[in-house]
């Protein structure tokens, strides 16, 4: 019986010590963090934290020696992906200090990454883990989204282009591009007003400026409307047909490819009975405007 008093003594002494502070009972000793943080595969995200403790000890006062974060481990005895007392050059970088701030950088993210964390810290006098954590998703779709249903507009028009993902962009810089080239406008929205020709182009977006993750191109063509019909200025349009699986159409200086076996352009009697004709464009596949 006094073997097994003695164990259980051991194993209550041990659990105090990996997490400190009497399990986090002291209001004193505190972790806080978002309850979850979702990223986007490649980008770089940051993980707001902080954490307290008490400031005066009744003898020696409190110093932070050490500051951990793990992941998949409850008091980070292993898995640890920062360690203060571990130089190490990684994807993980510590942001904050060794007084209130714990924010966690993690730099080109991967699908591993995808996982709880978990911030300790230990003083001369005890030591705490944030036991709650921040679970961390991945997420790999970055998506142009667009204020109309069509990808054919009006010269003088307006459009609004949005960059989203299953996740909300934390700190992230979301930079816009037309035809490979970058644009001034950085944000989650691109707001494009009285469009004209130059406006026609592929337009994709990223999260950060090396271009690591970039979503499929949204194609815009810019139209002028001219009574019943609606025609492109100075353009000629001619379609070809190859191996019925993929065509080129030349509209001017705008070469359009597609892989798909559908028709680009077609025109329709507008009315009817008249000798008008409305030029129609087939907005769903439009995807490969250079």
């Amino acid at each position: 019986i006094i073997i097994i008093i003695i164990i259980i003594l051991m194993i209550i002494i041990m659990h105090c010590f990996l997490n400190g502070a009497a399990g986090g009972a002291d209001p004193d000793w505190h972790v806080e963090y978002p309850d979850s943080f979702c990223v986007v595969e490649g980008s770089t995200a940051t993980i707001p934290c902080s954490f307290t403790h008490p400031k005066v000890h009744r003898r020696t006062g409190v110093v932070v020696e050490r500051v951990v974060w793990c992941h998949s481990n409850k008091y980070c005895s292993i898995g640890n992906v920062y360690d203060s007392n571990v130089r190490a050059d990684s994807r993980f970088r510590y942001l904050g200090d060794r007084v209130r701030n714990c924010t966690l950088k993690i730099i080109k993210t991967v699908k591993r990454d995808a996982a709880r964390y978990r911030f300790r810290f230990e003083t001369n006098v005890d030591k705490y883990t944030g036991l709650r954590g921040v679970r961390v998703n991945v997420t790999k779709d970055v998506k142009v989204r667009s204020s109309v249903t069509d990808h054919v507009v009006k010269e003088g028009g307006q459009v609004t282009l949005t960059c989203t993902s299953a996740c909300s962009f934390h700190q992230l810089d979301v930079h816009w591009y037309r035809k490979g080239h970058a644009l001034s406008e950085k944000g989650p929205a691109l707001h494009l007003s009285s469009l004209t020709n130059d406006d026609t182009g592929n337009y994709t977006c990223s999260l950060d400026s090396s271009k690591q993750k970039t979503s499929a191109p949204w194609s815009l063509i810019v139209v002028v409307d001219e009574g019943d019909v609606i025609i492109k200025k100075n353009i000629y349009i001619y379609i070809f047909f190859i191996l019925l699986k993929k065509f080129t159409a030349q509209c001017g200086s705008i070469i359009i490819t597609t892989d798909f076996f559908c028709t680009l352009f077609y025109f329709r009697a507008f009315p009817p009975s008249a000798n008008m004709f409305k030029l129609v464009a087939e907005s769903r596949v439009l995807n490969g405007i250079n």
